[in-house]
Protein backbone atom coordinates (compact mmCIF):
# COMPACT_ATOMS: atom_id res chain seq x y z
CA UNK A 1 0.00 0.00 0.00
CA UNK A 2 1.19 3.48 -0.86
CA UNK A 3 2.72 5.39 2.02
CA UNK A 4 0.53 8.35 1.09
CA UNK A 5 -2.73 6.53 0.39
CA UNK A 6 -4.10 7.12 3.86
CA UNK A 7 -4.14 10.87 4.11
CA UNK A 8 -5.75 13.84 2.51
CA UNK A 9 -4.20 17.30 2.62
CA UNK A 10 -4.36 18.60 6.21
CA UNK A 11 -4.61 15.18 7.86
CA UNK A 12 -1.88 14.78 10.45
CA UNK A 13 -1.25 11.06 10.37
CA UNK A 14 -1.99 7.72 8.76
CA UNK A 15 -2.21 4.11 9.81
CA UNK A 16 -0.51 2.24 7.01
CA UNK A 17 2.72 2.20 5.03
CA UNK A 18 5.66 4.28 6.18
CA UNK A 19 3.55 6.66 8.27
CA UNK A 20 3.12 4.39 11.27
CA UNK A 21 6.89 4.02 11.52
CA UNK A 22 7.35 7.69 12.31
CA UNK A 23 7.09 8.64 15.96
CA UNK A 24 4.95 11.55 17.10
CA UNK A 25 8.02 13.70 17.66
CA UNK A 26 9.47 13.04 14.23
CA UNK A 27 8.98 15.04 11.07
CA UNK A 28 5.87 13.62 9.40
CA UNK A 29 5.49 12.78 5.68
CA UNK A 30 2.25 14.79 5.71
CA UNK A 31 4.34 17.87 6.60
CA UNK A 32 6.60 17.26 3.62
CA UNK A 33 3.69 16.71 1.26
CA UNK A 34 1.96 19.86 2.43
CA UNK A 35 5.19 21.82 1.95
CA UNK A 36 5.53 20.49 -1.61
CA UNK A 37 2.04 21.64 -2.53
CA UNK A 38 2.70 25.12 -1.12
CA UNK A 39 6.01 25.28 -2.99
CA UNK A 40 4.57 24.24 -6.33
CA UNK A 41 1.73 26.76 -5.99
CA UNK A 42 4.20 29.53 -5.15
CA UNK A 43 6.64 28.73 -7.96
CA UNK A 44 4.29 27.77 -10.82
CA UNK A 45 4.67 30.28 -13.64
CA UNK A 46 2.37 30.98 -16.61
CA UNK A 47 4.30 30.77 -19.89
CA UNK A 48 1.35 31.20 -22.21
CA UNK A 49 -2.39 31.64 -22.24
CA UNK A 50 -3.06 27.97 -21.51
CA UNK A 51 0.21 26.71 -20.03
CA UNK A 52 1.59 27.02 -16.49
CA UNK A 53 4.95 25.38 -15.85
CA UNK A 54 5.92 24.25 -12.35
CA UNK A 55 9.29 23.10 -10.95
CA UNK A 56 9.91 19.38 -11.24
CA UNK A 57 12.89 18.95 -8.89
CA UNK A 58 12.41 19.44 -5.14
CA UNK A 59 15.12 19.24 -2.48
CA UNK A 60 14.48 18.93 1.23
CA UNK A 61 17.31 19.95 3.56
CA UNK A 62 16.77 18.01 6.79
CA UNK A 63 18.34 17.95 10.23
CA UNK A 64 20.63 15.00 10.93
CA UNK A 65 18.08 13.18 13.19
CA UNK A 66 15.29 13.58 10.62
CA UNK A 67 17.55 12.62 7.72
CA UNK A 68 18.75 9.49 9.53
CA UNK A 69 15.19 8.55 10.46
CA UNK A 70 13.93 8.84 6.88
CA UNK A 71 16.93 6.90 5.58
CA UNK A 72 16.20 4.13 8.08
CA UNK A 73 12.58 3.73 7.04
CA UNK A 74 13.08 4.03 3.28
CA UNK A 75 14.03 7.40 1.81
CA UNK A 76 13.70 6.28 -1.81
CA UNK A 77 10.20 4.85 -1.34
CA UNK A 78 9.03 7.96 0.49
CA UNK A 79 10.57 10.27 -2.12
CA UNK A 80 8.84 8.36 -4.92
CA UNK A 81 5.48 8.50 -3.13
CA UNK A 82 5.83 12.23 -2.48
CA UNK A 83 6.67 12.77 -6.16
CA UNK A 84 3.68 10.71 -7.27
CA UNK A 85 1.39 12.60 -4.90
CA UNK A 86 2.69 15.95 -6.12
CA UNK A 87 2.16 14.91 -9.76
CA UNK A 88 -1.49 14.14 -8.97
CA UNK A 89 -1.84 17.53 -7.30
CA UNK A 90 -0.24 19.23 -10.31
CA UNK A 91 -2.75 17.53 -12.59
CA UNK A 92 -5.63 18.91 -10.52
CA UNK A 93 -4.11 22.39 -10.92
CA UNK A 94 -3.29 21.96 -14.65
CA UNK A 95 0.42 22.54 -14.05
CA UNK A 96 2.93 21.23 -16.59
CA UNK A 97 6.49 19.98 -16.05
CA UNK A 98 9.58 19.98 -18.27
CA UNK A 99 10.90 16.71 -16.85
CA UNK A 100 10.16 13.94 -14.34
CA UNK A 101 9.17 14.99 -10.84
CA UNK A 102 11.99 14.25 -8.39
CA UNK A 103 12.12 14.62 -4.60
CA UNK A 104 15.54 14.54 -2.92
CA UNK A 105 16.47 14.45 0.76
CA UNK A 106 19.73 16.10 1.86
CA UNK A 107 21.35 16.40 5.29
CA UNK A 108 21.94 19.85 6.78
CA UNK A 109 24.02 19.90 9.96
CA UNK A 110 22.80 23.38 10.92
CA UNK A 111 19.09 22.52 11.10
CA UNK A 112 17.35 21.51 14.31
CA UNK A 113 15.20 18.41 14.55
CA UNK A 114 11.74 18.94 13.05
CA UNK A 115 12.87 21.82 10.84
CA UNK A 116 13.57 21.66 7.12
CA UNK A 117 14.18 23.84 4.09
CA UNK A 118 12.66 23.20 0.67
CA UNK A 119 14.01 24.45 -2.65
CA UNK A 120 12.80 23.76 -6.17
CA UNK A 121 13.77 24.28 -9.79
CA UNK A 122 12.79 23.22 -13.30
CA UNK A 123 15.22 20.70 -14.74
CA UNK A 124 14.78 19.51 -18.33
CA UNK A 125 14.35 15.76 -18.35
CA UNK A 126 13.55 12.84 -20.61
CA UNK A 127 10.04 12.00 -19.47
CA UNK A 128 7.72 14.76 -18.31
CA UNK A 129 4.50 13.64 -16.59
CA UNK A 130 1.38 14.57 -18.54
CA UNK A 131 -0.65 16.83 -16.27
CA UNK A 132 -2.60 19.06 -18.65
CA UNK A 133 -4.44 18.95 -21.94
CA UNK A 134 -2.63 22.14 -22.92
CA UNK A 135 0.81 20.53 -23.32
CA UNK A 136 2.24 22.16 -26.45
CA UNK A 137 4.86 19.70 -27.65
CA UNK A 138 3.54 16.60 -29.39
CA UNK A 139 5.59 13.49 -28.64
CA UNK A 140 5.16 9.80 -27.80
CA UNK A 141 3.62 8.87 -24.46
CA UNK A 142 3.98 5.97 -22.04
CA UNK A 143 1.10 5.17 -19.69
CA UNK A 144 2.09 3.29 -16.52
CA UNK A 145 -0.22 2.54 -13.61
CA UNK A 146 -2.61 5.29 -14.66
CA UNK A 147 0.13 7.91 -15.07
CA UNK A 148 1.26 9.25 -18.42
CA UNK A 149 4.77 10.37 -19.35
CA UNK A 150 5.74 12.36 -22.43
CA UNK A 151 8.95 11.06 -24.03
CA UNK A 152 10.71 14.39 -24.51
CA UNK A 153 14.25 13.23 -25.28
CA UNK A 154 15.90 10.90 -27.83
CA UNK A 155 16.34 8.19 -25.19
CA UNK A 156 14.43 7.42 -21.99
CA UNK A 157 15.62 4.93 -19.35
CA UNK A 158 12.97 2.86 -17.57
CA UNK A 159 13.59 0.71 -14.51
CA UNK A 160 13.50 0.37 -10.73
CA UNK A 161 16.63 2.44 -10.06
CA UNK A 162 16.37 5.95 -8.67
CA UNK A 163 18.52 7.27 -11.55
CA UNK A 164 16.01 6.18 -14.21
CA UNK A 165 13.96 8.72 -16.14
CA UNK A 166 10.84 6.71 -15.33
CA UNK A 167 10.98 4.79 -12.04
CA UNK A 168 8.78 1.70 -11.62
CA UNK A 169 8.36 0.34 -8.10
CA UNK A 170 8.05 -3.34 -8.99
CA UNK A 171 10.39 -6.04 -7.63
CA UNK A 172 10.13 -7.87 -10.95
CA UNK A 173 11.63 -4.92 -12.81
CA UNK A 174 15.41 -4.63 -13.09
CA UNK A 175 17.24 -1.55 -11.85
CA UNK A 176 17.91 -0.54 -15.47
CA UNK A 177 15.37 -2.53 -17.47
CA UNK A 178 14.87 -0.94 -20.88
CA UNK A 179 15.29 2.16 -22.97
CA UNK A 180 12.84 3.83 -25.33
CA UNK A 181 14.65 5.56 -28.19
CA UNK A 182 13.13 7.95 -30.72
CA UNK A 183 14.93 7.42 -34.02
CA UNK A 184 14.36 8.19 -37.73
CA UNK A 185 13.47 4.50 -38.10
CA UNK A 186 10.77 4.68 -35.41
CA UNK A 187 10.39 4.45 -31.62
CA UNK A 188 12.46 1.51 -30.44
CA UNK A 189 12.27 -0.37 -27.14
CA UNK A 190 15.47 -2.17 -26.16
CA UNK A 191 16.43 -4.11 -23.05
CA UNK A 192 19.42 -2.88 -21.04
CA UNK A 193 22.15 -5.48 -20.53
CA UNK A 194 23.84 -5.66 -17.14
CA UNK A 195 27.58 -5.48 -16.50
CA UNK A 196 27.89 -9.17 -17.46
CA UNK A 197 26.12 -8.62 -20.75
CA UNK A 198 22.94 -10.34 -19.59
CA UNK A 199 19.38 -9.10 -20.19
CA UNK A 200 16.89 -8.36 -17.39
CA UNK A 201 16.13 -11.52 -15.42
CA UNK A 202 12.38 -11.38 -15.93
CA UNK A 203 12.57 -10.26 -19.54
CA UNK A 204 10.41 -7.86 -21.53
CA UNK A 205 7.18 -8.70 -23.33
CA UNK A 206 5.60 -6.74 -26.19
CA UNK A 207 2.06 -7.85 -27.02
CA UNK A 208 2.73 -11.01 -25.00
CA UNK A 209 5.91 -11.99 -26.85
CA UNK A 210 9.26 -11.96 -25.06
CA UNK A 211 11.63 -9.81 -27.10
CA UNK A 212 14.96 -8.07 -26.43
CA UNK A 213 14.02 -5.16 -28.70
CA UNK A 214 11.06 -4.00 -30.77
CA UNK A 215 9.86 -1.10 -32.89
CA UNK A 216 6.77 0.16 -31.07
CA UNK A 217 3.43 0.80 -32.73
CA UNK A 218 0.64 2.99 -31.43
CA UNK A 219 -1.30 1.13 -28.74
CA UNK A 220 1.37 -1.52 -28.07
CA UNK A 221 1.51 -3.07 -24.59
CA UNK A 222 4.89 -3.67 -22.92
CA UNK A 223 5.00 -5.89 -19.83
CA UNK A 224 7.92 -5.92 -17.39
CA UNK A 225 7.57 -7.69 -14.05
CA UNK A 226 3.97 -7.20 -13.00
CA UNK A 227 3.77 -3.79 -14.67
CA UNK A 228 1.98 -3.07 -17.91
CA UNK A 229 3.13 -0.13 -20.03
CA UNK A 230 0.98 1.30 -22.81
CA UNK A 231 2.67 3.10 -25.69
CA UNK A 232 0.94 5.91 -27.54
CA UNK A 233 2.52 7.52 -30.60
CA UNK A 234 1.12 11.00 -29.88
CA UNK A 235 0.46 13.07 -26.76
CA UNK A 236 -2.20 15.13 -28.52
CA UNK A 237 -4.79 12.39 -28.21
CA UNK A 238 -3.67 11.18 -24.74
CA UNK A 239 -3.04 14.31 -22.66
Amino acid sequence: MSVLDKFEKGVEGAVNGVFNKFGSKDLQPVDLSSALEKEIDAQAMPVGRDRTVAPNEYRFALSTPDFDHIEKWGAEALANELAANLTKYAKSQNYAFVGPVVVVFEEDYDLQRGNFRLSSESVQGNAAPVTSKSETKDCPVLEINGRQYMLTAPETLVGRGSDCDIIIDDPGVSRHHLTISITPQGVIMKEVLNSKGQPPVNGTYVEGHRVPAATLLDGNTITIGRTRILYWASSETQA
